[in-house]
Order: structure tokens, then C-alpha cells, then sequence
């Protein structure tokens, strides 16, 4: 499925024709998790809301997907007319485990024009869960005992009496549970019964029952009756996961932009500055702050910032922010459970305000005790109004000022910021300094001084984490700004643990489970094949590895030789016996490298090709894994489905990786088998042509040969485990 990452308030098509016959709605997705265990710490809440995917589907594919680094938006999701499924995943889906759960849930829906509605996915345990208990006499007959449950992916080992409770996955190859129980006799002797729990089912607890017999009788399994009572899981809690709060900009036309940034307006303006904060249930509290607000609205000294939520503020100081043209406008849908509000800082405000900057934050939090933060700044000149002023703070009074954050300078660890010496000869010891957010102390950056600018690359930082920044000289500070850094996002299933065969094609995700990688397989399963496919005997970790294997696919001499491959993306259809591939997944950070394991046996080229040189017939095969990080300046489609690269094999059109939509690229050629028995790891770095943008999607592709686009290779095989995103 074409999945295409979205931001709120986008719609999920370019079709106008659609959107005038069936118009278009909004839901507010919330994701409720029904535990079996008492939640134990706050946590445990953020783990699970952190992991989780949401996907929304229409007959046609995926039109929404959210996840870590692109969460639900506040304040609905825009989407045309039509039939929907919101899915949403969270947990770890791992064979056996006393710990790792997995949950998962659909939810269908329909929107028409002008709808606005709540969709709630609850998502419910997709484990089969054992435990094993004892009545009080089995002590005297058995010691040193201990229960095996599991099945071919893994098993788990309940020593001793225990409360622990095993969580395992079952699927289409292993629908039973095996339990095994071991044990030592009164007189010495080794004992061991073996039982099998059939057809399992998720969401269910099966309790192994171990009696004493009353019946006497020979040393054996006599002495023991075992059941097994099954019951549905018991929920005894539940875990809300929704969207933190937003606060964002609101421009006059009525769309929204990303904070912390920068509005200029000329002197005098009359035009109103604006700001929007959405969140998925109640507000509790929006604390504004201002160094400006202490002499405009009389506050105590030292004081910069209100509570517009506060019950008890004092009447005066509401009249106070009213007359100096802060107005508040509050809504909150009792039955949506949604709160919006806009904070406008309207003519009376902007038009008497000096030459400077008035930096405003802005700190919501809700009825969940979840935060959102947002900083506006509104720099009053003779420029007029100019978007993303850039690095440079401009003309200042003070003797150093601090400049923008620029986005392409921010990573998941590291960071450049920048200031600049306005006084050069009052001066005394210009520095940039930083600090966590919500913290109080302040670091000095390592700060480099080229004339009157100062710049500092901070490293070390804490991944998807907000940070302040200000020039300093002694001991004044310049106005603080902010940033916050990339989250460190992982592609999905980079373990290749989770399979799925529905008929004769294996997919590379679980039953039920959005692709995010995909390979050749569509095309070899016409002649039966599945080049690639999961293998337990050469892995790093888990139980499984990705086998790439090159072969001929076809009947006696009608087929064509196939490359063993996978990719990020979609396999979107055949072309007599050419593939046509949509390649890339929506993305939005940058890593550094690339690691993972991977073993490789190359085999002598037996196909060839007139229009591909590099290899020939007899020589010795090669294999390939690249990754890029992309724009969408250069989006293609196939069958409405669009993705920034389409791969069509017949015509020769393939990805170029020198290509001006290509932000960073990195590669490793295998002209030679790997060392050893096993896997060896790999690194890949990626090297940026561009640093100034952010990408818009991720490909990355490994084949066993490298001139499978054009059917040439021999019978190689690559494994590939445990791909890894390294951010710096």
C-alpha cells in the first residue's frame, strides 16, 4: 500500500473532481489499549504511545499514516468523503515473552461532507497468554519443577511456582502451544509430561493446572493431572493514547505554520499577529509569557507570564489584557471532547509596539497532563511582513543578539546556532549559550567568532528533545530562542521478524500489518517463486533473517532470471515479464549511517545482458544495499499511486541516485563473499549533497545481484538481519 505521510489540514487527494462531488470531513482519532495488567508507571504509558502506528485506508491504499515522528494532529484529520479503516499497532510482536505485549485494532468508519466526528481504535491484546499454577500437594510427590511452553519461534521456562504470566504470538505456521512439565520424584527420578494447547487463540489466558492425583499407583504420570482452563483475558486497565496539544501560528488566510519562528511587521502596523493551540480533550491551563507583558500589564516584579485558564485571576488583570488587545477566543466541543483556541495579538497591541523583537511563548497543557509549547516571534521594523527571516537577527541595540534557528542545522544529536556582536567595542567575551528546556542552568557552546558573527555546533544532545539558545557577553543575555532536535525513527520490521502468506506470495509484514518493505515476490509468484523469503538457520538475532536469493524463475527455458531483493516500497504490478515498483516511504529525519548484518555468497553471472556492461557472463556476481533520504520535488504515479521514485524495468527507468531530488545517499558493494560461517555487520554513511531541507521519504534497497534491474546475475544469495538508523 502507497503510504503518503501527511501534515493536518492537507487532504488526502489532489483530485478536485472528488473533493467537489463528495466534499470533505474531519475525525478526531484517539487510540484506547486494553491492558491485562495494572499499568505499573507513567512509563509504561509513554512507551506504548510512543510506539504506536495509526494507518487510515481507503479502498484504494493508505491515505494517512502516523507514527513517532509524524503524530495524529490535534485537531483532526481532514479527509474526502469515502469508507474508511483507522488501524493503530503498539507493543513489541515478538514470539514469546514475560514482558513484551503486542496490541492491535481496527475501526471502521465513514465520512461524509462537513462531518465532524470522534474515531476511537481500541486496541486489544493480540497475545495468547499462559500461566501455570500448582495445587498445595504437589510438593510432596515433585521438586526442582518447572514448566516449557512454546512453539518453533520461541518458548518460555516458568520455574517454580510463579505469577509470571507468558505472552506469546501465534501465527498461520504455529497455532498451538506445546508446555512440557519437568520435574524430580520423591525417590530421585526424573519426570517429564508433555501436553499441546490447540488452536489458540489472542486475547486469551490459558492456565496450566497442575494437580496432585489422588489415585496411587506407579511412580509416573499417574501421580499428576494436568489442565489447562481457558478463559478471555481480564482488562484491568486502559491506556488513552492521544495527541499532545499544539500550538502553532495562524496566519490572516487562515492556515497554520510551525512554531518557534519569526513575524515581521512593519512600525506601526495595524496587522494582527496570531496564534492557534489544539488539543484532543480538555485545557487545563495556557501559561503566555512575555518579558514585554511585566510593564503592559502591571505584573508583579519579575513576573512575565499568565494563566489564561487560571480560575482566580485577578479581574483587573483580565480587563488589563483585553485593553492592550490580547483577545482569547476559547471553544471547547463537549461531545468531540476537543478544545480550540485562538490567541490574537490584534491592532492595539501590534500598532503601538517599538522597534525590537517580543518574544511570546506559549505553554498548553490538558486534561491528560500532557504539554505543548510554542514560541512566536514578532520583530517590529520597516521590512513589512517577511517569512523564515533566516540566521540573522538584524540591527540590535543590545552588544550581541542571538540569531534563528535554521532547520537544516538541527540533527537528532547535534545542532548549529548563531549570534552576532552588534558592539564590538563594548564587547567582552561574546559566547552562545545552551540549555535543556525546563531546565535552569545554562552551558557555554564551544563559540567561534568570524568578524561580527558567532556560530557553535553543540553536540551530544538528547534526540527529539527542545533546547534554548542566546548570545551572551558577561553577564547579559540576548533574547532565547529555540529548537528542537530530529527523533531518532527506526524503519519498521528492520529485524524482518514479521511474515505474512495469505496465498502463494510472502510479504515482508505480519498478518495484518501495513508493508512498509516489499520485493520481487509478486512478480516470481506467477511461476510459483518467492525469491525472497525468511530464514531461521543464518540469522543475527530473533528468528528470522531476509534470504535474498537470485535465481531463474520460470519452466524449462520461459521465465527470466530474478534478482533476490527487497525494497522500501510497494511492488505495484507486471508488465509481461518486467516489474514496475513504486520505491520510497514517507520520512522525515536524517541519519548518519546505516548498519546491519549481512551475509553474502556470490555466484558465477550465468544471465547477461546487451545494454548492461558491468557484468558478463562467467564473471562473478555482485551484491548491493543502498540507501537515500529524498524530496517530493519529483513525484511519479502508477495507478494512482504515487511515490518519489517508479521503477519500470521493461523501459528502463530506474532510480538515479545523482538525481536533484536526492538529499543524502550512501552505498556497499559485496564484489566477494563475506567472512566467516555467519553474518558480519555493515555501515553504510550516508553523505548529504544538501543539509539546508529535510527529507520528504526514505528508499533503500538490497539485492543479491547488482544488475538485477537488467535480469543479469547468477545464483547468488544475501541474508540481511538487524538494520539499524544511526543518527549523530
Amino acid at each position: 500500500m502507497a503510504a503518503i505521510a501527511t501534515t493536518a489540514l492537507s487532504s488526502c487527494s489532489n483530485d478536485d473532481e472528488l473533493i467537489t462531488k463528495g466534499g470533505e470531513g474531519t475525525i478526531y482519532l484517539s487510540t484506547r489499549v486494553n491492558s491485562d495488567i495494572k499499568v505499573r508507571s507513567r512509563a509504561t504509558v509513554e512507551e506504548l504511545s510512543n510506539s504506536a502506528m495509526i494507518w487510515i485506508s481507503n479502498s484504494k491504499g493508505v491515505v494517512r499514516r502516523f507514527d513517532s515522528s509524524n503524530t495524529v494532529p490535534a485537531e483532526g484529520v481532514r479527509l474526502l468523503a469515502d469508507n474508511y479503516v483507522a488501524e493503530a499497532w503498539t507493543g513489541d510482536s515478538v514470539p514469546a515473552s514475560f514482558e513484551h505485549r503486542y496490541f492491535k485494532g481496527s475501526q471502521d468508519f465513514t465520512i461524509a461532507n462537513n462531518d465532524r466526528k470522534s474515531v476511537e481504535i481500541v486496541c486489544k491484546l493480540a497475545n495468547s497468554v499462559v500461566t501455570v499454577s500448582y495445587d498445595d500437594q504437589i510438593d510432596a510427590v515433585l521438586h526442582d519443577y518447572s514448566v516449557n511452553v512454546g512453539h518453533s519461534q520461541g518458548s518460555l521456562d516458568f520455574v517454580g511456582r510463579t505469577d509470571a504470566r507468558g505472552y506469546f504470538m501465534m501465527n498461520s505456521r504455529d497455532k498451538n502451544l506445546t508446555w512440557t512439565l519437568n520435574g524430580t520424584l520423591a525417590n530421585g527420578d526424573s519426570y517429564t509430561r508433555t501436553g499441546v494447547i490447540e488452536a489458540c487463540k489472542p486475547a486469551t489466558q490459558y492456565n496450566i493446572v497442575i494437580k496432585c492425583s489422588e489415585t496411587s499407583g506407579e511412580i509416573g504420570g499417574a501421580y499428576f493431572t494436568i489442565e489447562v482452563d481457558e478463559s478471555a483475558v481480564e482488562v484491568e486497565d486502559e491506556i488513552t493514547i492521544i495527541a499532545p496539544p499544539e500550538v502553532r501560528g495562524l496566519n490572516t488566510d487562515g492556515t497554520l505554520y510551525s512554531l518557534p519562528k519569526t513575524v515581521q511587521v512593519a512600525s506601526g502596523s495595524k496587522a494582527p499577529v496570531a496564534m492557534w493551540i489544539t488539543t484532543s480533550t480538555t485545557l487545563e491551563s495556557l501559561i503566555v509569557g512575555c518579558p514585554y507583558f511585566n510593564s503592559l500589564l502591571g505584573l508583579e516584579p519579575g513576573v512575565e507570564d499568565f494563566d489564561f485558564m487560571y480560575k482566580d485571576m485577578d479581574p483587573a488583570l483580565k480587563q488589563r489584557i483585553a485593553a492592550a488587545g490580547i483577545v482569547f477566543d476559547y471553544d471547547y466541543d463537549n461531545i468531540l471532547d476537543q478544545t480550540t483556541v485562538r490567541l490574537t495579538f490584534d491592532d492595539k497591541f501590534i500598532s503601538v509596539l517599538a522597534e525590537g523583537d517580543y518574544v511570546i511563548t506559549a505553554e498548553a497543557v490538558d486534561g491528560n497532563g500532557k504539554k505543548g509549547t510554542g514560541t512566536l516571534t514578532i520583530r517590529v521594523g520597516q521590512g513589512g511582513t517577511t517569512p523564515d527571516p533566516g540566521p540573522d537577527p538584524g540591527p540590535s541595540d543590545d552588544v550581541v543578539s542571538t540569531g534563528y534557528p535554521v532547520s537544516g542545522n538541527i540533527w537528532a544529536t547535534k545542532a548549529t546556532i548563531t549570534g552576532t556582536v552588534n558592539k564590538a567595542e563594548e564587547a567582552v567575551s561574546p559566547k552562545l549559550m545552551y540549555r535543556k528546556r525546563g531546565t535552569t542552568s545554562w552551558t557555554e557552546a564551544a563559540t567561534t567568532q568570524s568578524g561580527t558573527a558567532l556560530s557553535a555546533t553543540i553536540t551530544g544532545l538528547e534526540s527529539d528533545t527542545e533546547y534554548e539558545y542566546c548570545a551572551a557577553d558577561g553577564d547579559f543575555f540576548a533574547t532565547v530562542m529555540s529548537f528542537t532536535t530530529e527523533a531518532r525513527s527506526q524503519m519498521p520490521n528492520s529485524g524482518f521478524e514479521n511474515w505474512s502468506k495469505p496465498g502463494k506470495i510472502l510479504f515482508l509484514h505480519g498478518d495484518g500489518e501495513s508493508m512498509f518493505w516489499d520485493s520481487g515476490n509478486t512478480g516470481a509468484s506467477t511461476l510459483n517463486k518467492n525469491v525472497t523469503t525468511n530464514v531461521s538457520d543464518i540469522k543475527h538475532s530473533g528468528s528470522y533473517s531476509a534470504q535474498l536469493a537470485s535465481q531463474f524463475v520460470g519452466f524449462l527455458s520461459i521465465g527470466k532470471f530474478a534478482a533476490g531483493n527487497a525494497f522500501v516500497g510497494e511492488y505495484l504490478g507486471t508488465d509481461g515479464m518486467d516489474g514496475i515498483l513504486g520505491w520510497g516511504r514517507p520520512w522525515s529525519t536524517r541519519p548518519a549511517q546505516l548498519k546491519g548484518w549481512v551475509k553474502y555468497t556470490p555466484a558465477t553471472v550465468e544471465y547477461e545482458a546487451t545494454d548492461y556492461n558491468q557484468l558478463k557472463k562467467g564473471d562473478m556476481d555482485k551484491g548491493i544495499i543502498y540507501i537515500a533520504l529524498l524530496d517530493d520535488s519529483k513525484m511519479d504515479s502508477y495507478n494512482g499511486k504515487s511515490y518519489p521514485q517508479i521503477v519500470k524495468t521493461k523501459e528502463k527507468q530506474f532510480f538515479d541516485k545523482n538525481g536533484s531530488n536526492v538529499i543524502a545517499y550512501g552505498e556497499m558493494i559485496f564484489d566477494s563473499a563475506t567472512s566467516g560461517d555467519g553474518m558480519i555487520e555493515f555501515t553504510i554513511n550516508l553523505n548529504y549533497t544538501r543539509t539546508d531541507v529535510k527529507p520528504s521519504y526514505i528508499l533503500c534497497t538490497a539485492s543479491a545481484s547488482i544488475g538485477g534491474d537488467y535480469f543479469v546475475g547468477g545464483k547468488s544469495t544475501m541474508w540481511l538481519d538487524d538494520l539499524e538508523l544511526v543518527y549523530e
